[in-house]
């Protein structure tokens, strides 16, 4: 069973969003915008997402763009197409903004939009080419990992969230010119979904902080696609910051304690290393799901998030303390501590 929680603090977290800045650092938000477009929908994040955003108090939204399996062979293609119908369905939305610099992130908050921030979730697409990193830059992207769970050119990913398996391999001549490129550029590097192997030697390839924009405690839950406690306190050390994750075969939530299970990883990561290293990327999936269902005119998808949708959020806010987390601590927790990343790592201008 669920943790229970008391209205008293569902209100003091209601509050707690309209006080701080809330981010979410994972949503394969372009990928599912393509989908439902070429399923015949428009204004898929009015119809879909809007007043979710709305209700949870969220100021930033990190957009992958997350090529899948079956569109590596027209990667590239599958990549511009996600980027292009994002920027179609934010143009038709007065409130939502697509962040490009420091600039753009601070103006947009302060007139109470909502801004989008795009990735790239694996650069599988660009192959060894390190220059379309440039031309990403140029359309609008302002950050990157370097695989998803598979290898390409440039890494090897970690296993798949539903397997418990260890994938060896290193990253390549071309992975460490694309993180240099990606410093060049001023675009953030996110460490989710790379192997052990890779992130090790992360450490002495990176000049600026990276972070991981989904990823869980291993301590916790022990899946591969989490965080041990020695790869948490590097990633502090070097200024980063992690994301909670809420699909339940990341969370370790299959018997149905969701918030249970999401608070366990919040406090424990806090204990280990300060809630300022502590964020949400909650990588919800299901609406994905069910627009990939809907194109391919199936019924089912959309059963693998802890969280019905974004208006949720709040309830992962409220659940914390009720269990006794300091207010100031989770307010750094629910956007601050990204928002102060992002100034720090984008462009000025």
């Amino acid at each position: 069973m669920d943790v229970k929680v008391k209205e008293e603090y569902i209100q003091q977290a209601m509050e707690l969003h309209r006080q701080y800045s809330v981010v979410d650092a994972h949503l394969d938000l372009a990928g599912e915008i393509l989908l439902r477009r070429q399923a015949g929908e428009t204004e898929v994040i009015k119809n879909h997402y809007l007043n979710h955003f709305r209700t949870a108090g969220i100021n930033l939204i990190v957009s992958s763009v997350y090529v899948e399996n079956e569109n590596l062979d027209r990667g590239w293609e599958n990549a511009l197409a996600q980027i292009t119908a994002l920027k179609e369905d934010i143009s038709e939305l007065a409130e939502v903004s697509l962040i490009l610099n420091k600039k753009d992130l601070e103006q947009t908050m302060s007139k109470g939009k909502i801004g989008i921030l795009l990735y790239m979730e694996g650069l599988d697409c660009i192959g060894e080419d390190i220059e379309k990193i440039t031309e990403l830059y140029e359309l609008g992207v302002r950050g990157a990992s370097l695989t998803w769970s598979r290898a390409n050119a440039l890494a090897v990913g970690c296993c798949t969230a539903t397997k418990h398996i260890q994938i060896p391999g290193k990253i390549t001549d071309a992975g460490i010119r694309a993180v240099k490129k990606l410093e060049e550029l001023s675009m953030f590097l996110d460490i989710s979904h790379l192997n052990d192997e890779g992130y090790e030697q992360l450490f002495h390839i990176a000049q600026k902080p990276f972070i991981a924009t989904h990823s869980c405690s291993r301590t916790i839950y022990d899946n591969y696609r989490n965080l041990t406690d020695d790869q948490m306190k590097a990633l502090a050390n070097q200024n980063g910051i992690m994301g909670i994750n809420g699909c339940k075969y990341i969370a370790g939530s299959l018997a149905g304690n969701h918030l249970e299970m999401l608070c366990r990883h919040v406090e424990y990561e806090t204990k280990i290393i300060g809630a300022e290293h502590i964020g949400f990327g909650f990588d919800l999936c299901d609406s994905y799901g069910r627009a990939r269902a809907k194109l391919k005119g199936l019924q089912e998808g959309g059963a693998e998030d802890c969280l019905l949708h974004h208006g949720q959020i709040p309830l992962v806010t409220a659940a914390l303390l009720q269990r006794g987390m300091n207010r100031q601590e989770l307010g750094q927790i629910i956007g601050n501590n990204f928002i102060t990343y992002f100034k720090t790592i984008l462009p000025a201008e």
